[in-house]
């Protein structure tokens, strides 16, 4: 089974950033969708490693990615929650 994976900072370096965290995990954990979340932080390996899954060099957090495969940033994932296609953005359909 695939580990869905959201990359965050567990120090945010903005409030913008810190309220889409929230939210993406205030919504997976209301949609009971087990996740585990990954303290870009602490290790400059994980930030590399989240912007190699995403393909950009510049991405920042939140990053979504189910296994190997990238879902998507922050903006992705709000678009599909209100096109009700999480399940399937986080390649979990």
């Amino acid at each position: 089974m695939r580990t869905l994976k959201a990359y965050s900072p567990s120090v945010p370096g903005s409030r913008e950033i810190k309220s889409q965290q929230s939210e993406v995990t205030r919504i997976l954990d209301g949609k009971n969708i087990k996740y585990e979340l990954v303290d870009i932080s602490q290790d400059n390996a994980l930030r590399e490693e989240m912007r190699a899954k995403a393909g950009n060099p510049k991405a920042i957090p939140p990053q979504i990615v189910n296994g190997d495969q990238y879902c998507g940033d922050y903006e992705l994932f709000v678009e599909a929650v209100e096109q009700n296609t999480l399940q399937e953005f986080l390649k979990l359909a």
